[in-house]
Protein backbone atom coordinates (compact mmCIF):
# COMPACT_ATOMS: atom_id res chain seq x y z
CA UNK A 1 0.00 0.00 0.00
CA UNK A 2 1.60 3.34 -0.82
CA UNK A 3 -1.05 5.77 0.97
CA UNK A 4 1.96 6.55 2.83
CA UNK A 5 2.09 10.13 4.75
CA UNK A 6 3.46 12.13 1.43
CA UNK A 7 0.28 11.17 -0.34
CA UNK A 8 -2.32 11.59 2.63
CA UNK A 9 -0.56 15.30 3.39
CA UNK A 10 -0.57 16.07 -0.77
CA UNK A 11 -4.61 14.99 -0.57
CA UNK A 12 -5.73 16.92 2.51
CA UNK A 13 -6.51 19.90 1.03
CA UNK A 14 -8.81 18.10 -1.45
CA UNK A 15 -10.74 16.99 1.84
CA UNK A 16 -14.30 18.63 1.86
CA UNK A 17 -16.02 18.00 5.35
CA UNK A 18 -19.38 18.57 3.41
CA UNK A 19 -18.70 16.22 0.95
CA UNK A 20 -18.61 13.36 3.55
CA UNK A 21 -16.08 11.56 1.61
CA UNK A 22 -13.19 10.95 4.13
CA UNK A 23 -13.94 7.07 4.96
CA UNK A 24 -15.63 6.90 1.20
CA UNK A 25 -11.98 7.23 -0.34
CA UNK A 26 -9.96 4.52 1.60
CA UNK A 27 -13.03 2.25 0.90
CA UNK A 28 -12.52 2.92 -2.97
CA UNK A 29 -9.23 2.76 -3.04
CA UNK A 30 -9.49 -0.61 -0.77
CA UNK A 31 -12.49 -2.35 -3.79
CA UNK A 32 -10.63 -1.09 -6.55
CA UNK A 33 -7.28 -2.89 -5.33
CA UNK A 34 -9.49 -5.94 -4.04
CA UNK A 35 -11.27 -6.18 -7.73
CA UNK A 36 -8.52 -4.93 -9.63
CA UNK A 37 -10.54 -3.02 -12.38
CA UNK A 38 -9.15 -1.92 -15.69
CA UNK A 39 -11.80 0.38 -17.15
CA UNK A 40 -12.83 2.92 -13.71
CA UNK A 41 -15.26 5.72 -14.39
CA UNK A 42 -16.02 8.58 -11.45
CA UNK A 43 -18.71 11.16 -11.80
CA UNK A 44 -18.09 13.90 -9.29
CA UNK A 45 -13.80 14.57 -8.82
CA UNK A 46 -12.96 15.57 -5.66
CA UNK A 47 -11.35 13.80 -2.84
CA UNK A 48 -11.90 10.41 -3.97
CA UNK A 49 -9.85 11.11 -6.82
CA UNK A 50 -6.67 10.30 -6.05
CA UNK A 51 -7.27 7.72 -4.26
CA UNK A 52 -8.90 5.76 -7.20
CA UNK A 53 -6.00 6.63 -9.59
CA UNK A 54 -3.86 5.23 -6.30
CA UNK A 55 -5.16 2.23 -6.50
CA UNK A 56 -4.79 1.64 -10.40
CA UNK A 57 -1.25 2.50 -9.67
CA UNK A 58 -1.27 0.11 -7.71
CA UNK A 59 -2.34 -2.64 -9.13
CA UNK A 60 -0.50 -2.41 -11.44
CA UNK A 61 2.70 -2.45 -9.51
CA UNK A 62 1.83 -5.43 -7.93
CA UNK A 63 0.53 -6.89 -10.97
CA UNK A 64 4.02 -6.90 -12.94
CA UNK A 65 5.40 -8.14 -9.63
CA UNK A 66 3.00 -10.89 -9.35
CA UNK A 67 3.46 -11.94 -13.56
CA UNK A 68 7.46 -11.98 -13.20
CA UNK A 69 6.92 -14.17 -10.09
CA UNK A 70 4.34 -16.53 -12.37
CA UNK A 71 6.37 -16.53 -15.60
CA UNK A 72 10.29 -16.72 -14.07
CA UNK A 73 9.66 -18.63 -10.79
CA UNK A 74 12.97 -18.58 -8.44
CA UNK A 75 14.45 -21.98 -7.94
CA UNK A 76 14.37 -20.64 -4.41
CA UNK A 77 11.76 -18.64 -3.45
CA UNK A 78 11.57 -16.77 0.31
CA UNK A 79 8.88 -18.13 2.09
CA UNK A 80 6.58 -15.04 1.17
CA UNK A 81 7.24 -15.74 -2.29
CA UNK A 82 5.88 -19.01 -1.65
CA UNK A 83 3.27 -18.17 -0.51
CA UNK A 84 2.56 -15.10 -2.96
CA UNK A 85 3.09 -17.78 -5.57
CA UNK A 86 -0.14 -20.62 -4.43
CA UNK A 87 -2.61 -17.97 -4.10
CA UNK A 88 -2.27 -16.28 -7.30
CA UNK A 89 -4.93 -17.49 -10.24
CA UNK A 90 -2.75 -17.83 -13.60
CA UNK A 91 -5.37 -16.97 -15.54
CA UNK A 92 -5.63 -13.66 -14.47
CA UNK A 93 -2.67 -12.51 -15.85
CA UNK A 94 -2.71 -13.37 -19.50
CA UNK A 95 -4.14 -9.69 -19.58
CA UNK A 96 -2.07 -6.60 -19.77
CA UNK A 97 -4.50 -3.76 -20.34
CA UNK A 98 -3.64 -0.62 -18.20
CA UNK A 99 -5.97 0.32 -15.78
CA UNK A 100 -7.73 3.97 -16.24
CA UNK A 101 -9.48 6.22 -14.23
CA UNK A 102 -12.35 8.22 -16.58
CA UNK A 103 -13.50 11.33 -14.55
CA UNK A 104 -16.09 13.38 -15.51
CA UNK A 105 -17.06 16.76 -14.30
CA UNK A 106 -17.73 19.78 -15.61
CA UNK A 107 -16.10 21.47 -12.54
CA UNK A 108 -19.17 23.62 -11.82
CA UNK A 109 -20.48 22.78 -8.05
CA UNK A 110 -19.56 25.40 -5.42
CA UNK A 111 -17.68 24.41 -2.89
CA UNK A 112 -16.10 21.19 -3.98
CA UNK A 113 -12.01 20.97 -4.64
CA UNK A 114 -12.92 19.55 -7.95
CA UNK A 115 -10.73 22.38 -9.31
CA UNK A 116 -7.75 21.54 -7.83
CA UNK A 117 -7.66 18.22 -7.63
CA UNK A 118 -5.94 17.83 -11.64
CA UNK A 119 -3.13 19.72 -9.93
CA UNK A 120 -3.06 16.75 -6.94
CA UNK A 121 -3.06 14.28 -9.59
CA UNK A 122 0.20 15.91 -11.46
CA UNK A 123 2.09 16.67 -7.72
CA UNK A 124 1.68 12.90 -7.49
CA UNK A 125 2.66 11.47 -10.45
CA UNK A 126 -1.08 9.91 -11.65
CA UNK A 127 -1.75 11.63 -14.39
CA UNK A 128 -1.06 8.90 -16.81
CA UNK A 129 -3.80 6.68 -15.04
CA UNK A 130 -7.15 9.47 -15.80
CA UNK A 131 -8.87 11.40 -18.31
CA UNK A 132 -10.32 14.26 -17.51
CA UNK A 133 -13.96 14.64 -19.41
CA UNK A 134 -14.92 18.65 -18.52
CA UNK A 135 -18.67 18.05 -19.35
CA UNK A 136 -21.76 17.15 -17.83
CA UNK A 137 -22.05 13.30 -16.85
CA UNK A 138 -25.36 13.56 -19.34
CA UNK A 139 -24.21 12.65 -23.19
CA UNK A 140 -21.04 11.94 -21.74
CA UNK A 141 -20.46 8.11 -22.39
CA UNK A 142 -20.58 9.44 -26.29
CA UNK A 143 -16.75 10.80 -25.59
CA UNK A 144 -15.49 7.74 -23.98
CA UNK A 145 -13.97 5.71 -26.46
CA UNK A 146 -15.55 2.34 -27.27
CA UNK A 147 -12.52 0.44 -26.86
CA UNK A 148 -12.76 1.43 -22.49
CA UNK A 149 -16.06 -0.42 -22.76
CA UNK A 150 -17.39 -1.95 -20.64
CA UNK A 151 -16.73 -0.20 -17.54
CA UNK A 152 -15.72 -2.69 -14.54
CA UNK A 153 -16.23 -0.48 -11.67
CA UNK A 154 -18.33 3.15 -11.69
CA UNK A 155 -18.64 6.32 -8.65
CA UNK A 156 -21.16 8.37 -9.18
CA UNK A 157 -21.08 11.12 -6.53
CA UNK A 158 -22.34 14.32 -8.86
CA UNK A 159 -26.02 15.95 -8.23
CA UNK A 160 -29.44 15.35 -6.88
CA UNK A 161 -31.59 12.69 -5.92
CA UNK A 162 -33.14 12.65 -9.57
CA UNK A 163 -29.25 12.24 -11.20
CA UNK A 164 -29.29 9.01 -10.27
CA UNK A 165 -32.28 7.91 -12.74
CA UNK A 166 -30.72 10.04 -15.54
CA UNK A 167 -27.08 8.47 -15.18
CA UNK A 168 -28.76 4.79 -14.75
CA UNK A 169 -30.70 5.01 -17.89
CA UNK A 170 -27.74 5.92 -19.28
CA UNK A 171 -24.39 4.24 -18.56
CA UNK A 172 -26.05 1.35 -17.02
CA UNK A 173 -25.80 -0.82 -19.68
CA UNK A 174 -22.05 0.54 -20.25
CA UNK A 175 -21.32 -1.28 -17.00
CA UNK A 176 -19.34 -4.88 -17.14
CA UNK A 177 -22.20 -7.66 -17.21
CA UNK A 178 -19.72 -10.06 -15.67
CA UNK A 179 -18.93 -8.87 -12.11
CA UNK A 180 -19.52 -5.23 -12.94
CA UNK A 181 -19.91 -2.71 -10.08
CA UNK A 182 -21.90 0.44 -9.79
CA UNK A 183 -21.47 2.80 -6.38
CA UNK A 184 -23.85 5.79 -5.68
CA UNK A 185 -23.11 7.65 -2.32
CA UNK A 186 -25.48 9.72 -0.29
CA UNK A 187 -28.69 6.88 -0.68
CA UNK A 188 -30.10 7.04 2.25
CA UNK A 189 -32.01 10.17 3.93
CA UNK A 190 -34.36 11.20 6.26
CA UNK A 191 -37.24 9.98 5.23
CA UNK A 192 -40.65 10.82 6.49
CA UNK A 193 -42.54 8.48 8.78
CA UNK A 194 -45.19 7.88 5.75
CA UNK A 195 -42.40 6.82 3.89
CA UNK A 196 -39.91 4.72 6.13
CA UNK A 197 -42.85 3.49 8.44
CA UNK A 198 -42.45 4.23 12.36
CA UNK A 199 -43.97 7.42 14.23
CA UNK A 200 -41.05 9.88 13.72
CA UNK A 201 -39.19 10.59 10.27
CA UNK A 202 -36.12 7.80 10.21
CA UNK A 203 -32.82 7.67 8.28
CA UNK A 204 -33.80 4.92 5.67
CA UNK A 205 -32.99 4.35 2.28
CA UNK A 206 -34.16 6.64 -0.33
CA UNK A 207 -36.41 6.20 -3.45
CA UNK A 208 -33.50 4.96 -5.47
CA UNK A 209 -32.07 2.43 -3.20
CA UNK A 210 -35.62 1.22 -2.41
CA UNK A 211 -36.38 0.82 -6.19
CA UNK A 212 -33.59 -0.76 -6.59
CA UNK A 213 -33.84 -3.44 -4.23
CA UNK A 214 -37.50 -3.54 -5.20
CA UNK A 215 -36.82 -4.55 -8.74
CA UNK A 216 -33.79 -7.61 -6.96
CA UNK A 217 -36.68 -9.08 -5.23
CA UNK A 218 -39.10 -9.05 -8.00
CA UNK A 219 -36.74 -10.96 -10.13
CA UNK A 220 -36.26 -13.47 -7.42
CA UNK A 221 -34.12 -16.45 -8.44
CA UNK A 222 -33.47 -14.50 -11.62
CA UNK A 223 -31.91 -10.92 -10.15
CA UNK A 224 -28.80 -10.70 -12.16
CA UNK A 225 -27.31 -8.27 -9.77
CA UNK A 226 -27.02 -7.91 -6.08
CA UNK A 227 -27.10 -4.69 -3.41
CA UNK A 228 -25.26 -3.92 -0.35
CA UNK A 229 -25.34 -0.37 1.39
CA UNK A 230 -22.91 0.64 3.69
CA UNK A 231 -24.32 3.30 6.12
CA UNK A 232 -21.72 5.90 8.86
CA UNK A 233 -24.73 6.06 11.44
CA UNK A 234 -23.31 9.14 13.42
CA UNK A 235 -24.77 11.15 10.08
CA UNK A 236 -27.53 12.49 8.75
CA UNK A 237 -26.44 13.55 5.21
CA UNK A 238 -23.59 12.09 2.88
CA UNK A 239 -23.45 9.33 5.29
CA UNK A 240 -24.31 6.46 2.57
CA UNK A 241 -22.68 4.32 -0.24
CA UNK A 242 -24.69 1.72 -1.98
CA UNK A 243 -23.26 -0.87 -4.14
CA UNK A 244 -24.49 -3.01 -6.98
CA UNK A 245 -23.04 -5.58 -8.31
CA UNK A 246 -23.74 -7.31 -11.65
CA UNK A 247 -24.13 -10.75 -11.59
CA UNK A 248 -22.69 -13.76 -14.46
CA UNK A 249 -24.35 -16.55 -14.63
CA UNK A 250 -22.42 -18.15 -12.97
CA UNK A 251 -22.02 -15.99 -9.89
CA UNK A 252 -26.48 -15.93 -9.67
CA UNK A 253 -28.55 -17.65 -7.52
CA UNK A 254 -28.42 -21.38 -7.55
CA UNK A 255 -31.78 -23.06 -6.64
CA UNK A 256 -29.85 -26.43 -4.43
CA UNK A 257 -29.69 -26.64 -1.05
CA UNK A 258 -26.71 -25.96 1.35
CA UNK A 259 -26.64 -30.09 2.32
CA UNK A 260 -27.54 -30.73 -1.67
CA UNK A 261 -24.35 -28.59 -3.32
CA UNK A 262 -22.42 -29.69 -0.02
CA UNK A 263 -22.82 -33.99 -1.21
CA UNK A 264 -22.24 -32.75 -4.64
CA UNK A 265 -19.28 -30.53 -4.40
CA UNK A 266 -17.58 -32.40 -1.64
CA UNK A 267 -19.59 -35.90 -0.78
CA UNK A 268 -19.80 -34.65 2.53
CA UNK A 269 -23.33 -35.24 3.42
CA UNK A 270 -24.27 -32.27 5.96
CA UNK A 271 -27.24 -31.19 8.27
CA UNK A 272 -29.74 -28.16 7.13
CA UNK A 273 -27.89 -24.66 7.45
CA UNK A 274 -29.05 -22.55 10.48
CA UNK A 275 -31.92 -20.40 9.27
CA UNK A 276 -30.82 -16.51 9.55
Amino acid sequence: MTLDMKFLQAVDPLLVPGMGTENVALLLYSLLRMTRPKNVLEVGMGYTSPFMAMALFDNEVETATDKALLTNPQVEMSADEAERFGVLNPGYFTQTTTPTLHAIDDFSMQGSSSVTVLDTLKNLNLGDYIRVYDSDYRGSSQLIDRSCFPLDFVWFDCGSIRDYRHFISEYWDLINPDKGMLLLHFTHQIMPHTVAGGAVPSLAPGPVVNEIKRQQLARGMDANFEVLSLLEPHKQRQGSVTMIRRLPPSDKLRGNSYETEMEQAFQDPEKPFPKL
